[in-house]
């Protein structure tokens, strides 16, 4: 393809000229901007555009349309839809029996006739159909199907419906759009409608929608894109066919979970948390919906024309073949590279290793000889000359290194979990738990045993807020464990700041974690307070002297409890219980 520059032709200044590839204003100021090309195609700058919109773009004041009146000279308005729309006014229209939506648009300038023109020539089952095209007072007006099954906003899907009636629609939809020459640019549950057959969907809304009649990259400005549900690359203004893929993946998250990922985040913070952190997935959804959903939102893009390479965002072929079964290659978890087919491998310890997740599971039991290959820039290296969204991963480790200094082992821990964000293990300093709940248990049975060993372990875990962090990039949506991991590592602070041994932080971490109930006395196991006060019954009935010295064991002269009872109680939910006595031994 030869080297052009992409120009919507609604945004074009009559006092533009086009000289060797760039635009200049008659003031002589160049207005493309280079940061913003994308392969053989060139943004216009920005300024153009709303400095345009300013011009051009007026907005209505909303005014009410009456039943009765007529539009599109067939369609009689019956009512306007009580449907939040940030860009028309959408009335429930008739023609004879059949019923219809006319989208009104609130600028005169909104629609986009090549985007209408081949609109009108789509006839698929998954896209709405554009009926007919008008004006209304001087503001663009299209007849589209009335779908009073609604929208899919606010409802959840299983899997199973999901996989049999959802993706197939989509993919379909997205296949006609594409091939008509359209990129959507705005795709999630509200603009997909449930059909009267309750067995498929239709994309709907195009009032943002971009055409592009060679196949170009389409470069236009992001007025109207819905922030969370919008590719990586769109950002920078950048739109293509892989960038509704992308909003395809959001939208199912959503459609799955009942929300999005980067729900209630500021653009810029989801800008920001795309560009250095996979989505993190609920406990309950499965590995393979999980995958199909890492696929459709891979951010790296530098591929996507390379069909050989399988580390590109999936599309239309890749999706259909998910749906029949097939076996695929996860971008950026498996096989696929830099032009050969096949992964470079990375000697590491006397092994060769080729998958990512088995490099992070070596790099996490040989911690040190780890973080010195990483800080070299060996494992950078290895990464960029096949997968660089992990080699942006490791240079970004690498450059916080040379800002943070001190901060090594938290910085190659974290880096970790990015390069393989299934990573569901506990690992620090050279360790691997299965999970929280395992450390947890290793450590109060170190504890019973009076071993000492792991205690600069664990204060290496509180002091660096280790536990907290990990519930937030593994179990993001775990509220309960999060107070937990935080309830844990205040204790920490606390009793640093107070100088004292930290064993009541230890006993609370391993019993919070674990999810252990058991007390052990003597030689003696207690499940229950009820088990407990029996026992204390019993010896105080055998021997006064014996039941005396338990008593002291428990409780010393200063009122203080036995760190294991207090945090066995406490695991146990007596926290209010041991207040109350607490203020009546002050009293």
């Amino acid at each position: 393809m030869e080297n052009h520059t992409v120009i919507n032709p609604d945004l074009q200044y009559s006092n533009a000229t086009v000289i060797n590839n760039e635009i200049a204003v008659e003031n002589g100021h160049t207005v493309i901007d280079p940061a913003l090309q994308d392969e053989n195609a060139t943004m216009i700058n920005r300024d153009i555009v709303e400095e345009y919109n300013r011009q051009n773009n007026l907005k209505t004041t909303g005014e009410y349309i009456p039943e009765g009146t007529v539009v599109c000279e067939k369609y009689i308005i019956r009512s306007q839809m009580e449907v939040a729309s940030g860009e028309a006014d959408l009335y429930l229209c008739a023609d004879g029996s059949d019923l219809y939506i006319a989208k009104i648009y609130r600028r005169r300038f909104a629609v986009k006739q090549d985007v209408v023109n081949a609109l009108m020539k789509i006839d698929s089952p998954y896209v709405a159909r554009l009926y007919t095209t008008g004006n209304y007072n001087g503001y663009p007006v299209e007849i589209i199907p009335y779908y009073e099954k609604g929208s899919l906003q606010g409802h959840t899907f299983t899997e199973e419906e999901l996989t049999d009636i959802i993706i197939p629609s989509i993919n379909e939809g997205l296949k006609a759009i594409h091939d008509a020459g359209i990129i959507h640019k705005d795709l999630k549950p509200s603009n997909i409608m449930l059909n009267s057959d309750g067995k498929s969907v239709s994309i709907i809304d195009f009032g943002i929608s971009s055409f592009v009649s060679d196949g170009s990259t389409v470069l236009v400005t992001k007025t109207g894109m819905t922030p969370e549900y919008s590719a990586p690359e769109t950002f920078r203004n950048v739109f293509l066919k892989e960038s509704d893929y992308y909003s395809f993946g959001i939208t199912l998250y959503e459609l799955f979970c009942g929300y999005t990922p980067y729900a209630n985040m500021q653009p810029e913070e989801i800008e920001q948390t795309i560009s250095v952190q996979h989505i993190p997935y609920p406990e309950n959804m499965s590995d393979r919906l999980k995958d199909f959903i890492s696929a459709l939102t891979y951010y790296d893009i530098s591929n996507r024309n390379n069909k050989n390479n399988p580390n590109r965002r999936w599309t239309y072929e890749e999706v259909k073949s998910w749906i029949d079964g097939d076996d695929l290659v996860i971008p950026g978890e498996g096989i696929g590279n830099a032009g050969n087919g096949s992964v470079p491998s990375f000697d590491f310890m006397g092994e060769v290793y080729t998958n990512p997740d088995l490099l992070v599971a070596a790099l996490a039991k040989h911690w040190e000889e780890g973080k010195k290959l990483l800080f070299r820039g060996n494992i950078t290296g290895y990464f960029r000359k096949w997968n660089m969204e992990l080699a942006r991963k490791c240079q970004a480790a690498e450059e916080t290194a040379a800002r943070e200094n001190g901060k090594d082992d938290i910085i190659f821990w974290k880096l970790l979990y990015r390069i393989d964000p299934r990573l569901k293990s506990f690992v620090w300093l050279g360790k691997t738990y299965e999970s929280l709940a395992a450390f947890g248990r290793e450590a109060l049975e170190k504890l019973w045993d009076n071993d000492t060993s792991g205690f600069s372990y664990y204060s290496s875990i509180l002091s660096e807020r280790v536990l907290s962090q990990y519930v937030q990039m593994v179990y993001p949506k775990n509220e309960k464990l999060k107070r937990v991991a935080d309830a844990i590592e205040d204790s920490y602070e606390l009793e640093k700041n107070n100088g004292t041994d930290f064993m009541r932080t230890y006993y609370l971490m391993a019993y919070s974690l674990s999810g252990q109930k058991l007390f052990l006395l003597d030689g003696n196991q207690f499940r229950t307070v009820g088990e407990f006060a029996a026992y204390l019954r019993r010896i105080a009935e055998e021997s006064f002297g014996k039941f005396e010295e338990v008593c002291h064991r428990l409780v010393d002269y200063d009122g203080n409890l036995d760190v294991q009872l207090e945090t066995w109680l406490l695991s146990l939910g007596k926290s209010e219980e041991i207040e109350k006595w607490k203020t009546s031994m002050n009293e």
